[in-house]
């Protein structure tokens, strides 16, 4: 498994120079590192941030699970959408609105063609809100199928 959280990952993370804000690093409530997180109060209603995970060596005809921690925290705070680099029209996972504080856990199942992956995108949609955050953690990328829960 390849170990792509912020503090101490190994992957390739890039801001999007073409969207309306950039995602920032946000300490740990257990002060053991840091996440990536959008405030509430950033930007304008619908405006866009995008935050990309650059992705080499994948193998064509293969399947991978991407893994990560989620938040989306206080009311109308948004909507958080992931995007593959192959797909780029319809996201391949999208939350919008969180039920309490919590971090929770998404998984997406990668599935390399002819044609690899070869970026992944996380991308926070500004909402009406102007308390609380959306924030991705530990991300971590292994290679099969996604294990149950």
């Amino acid at each position: 498994s390849v170990d792509c959280s912020f503090t101490r990952g190994v992957c390739d993370w890039k801001q999007d120079a073409d969207d309306d804000f950039d995602w920032n690093p946000a300490d740990r409530d257990r002060g053991d590192g840091y996440y990536m997180a959008v405030p509430a109060f950033v930007g304008h209603k619908n405006d866009i941030g995008r935050l990309k995970l650059l992705l080499t060596d994948l193998k064509p005809k293969s399947s991978y699970c991407l893994i990560f921690s989620y938040r989306l925290a206080g009311e109308k705070v948004g909507k958080l959408r992931v995007f593959l680099a192959n797909k780029k029209t319809a996201p391949v996972w999208e939350e919008n609105k969180g039920k309490d504080e919590k971090w929770r856990t998404g998984k997406i199942e990668i599935f390399q063609g002819a044609e690899t992956t070869n970026s992944v995108t996380f991308e926070s949609e500004r909402g009406k809100g102007k308390t609380g955050e959306i924030g991705v953690d530990n991300v971590i990328l292994i290679s099969g199928l996604c294990p149950e829960d």
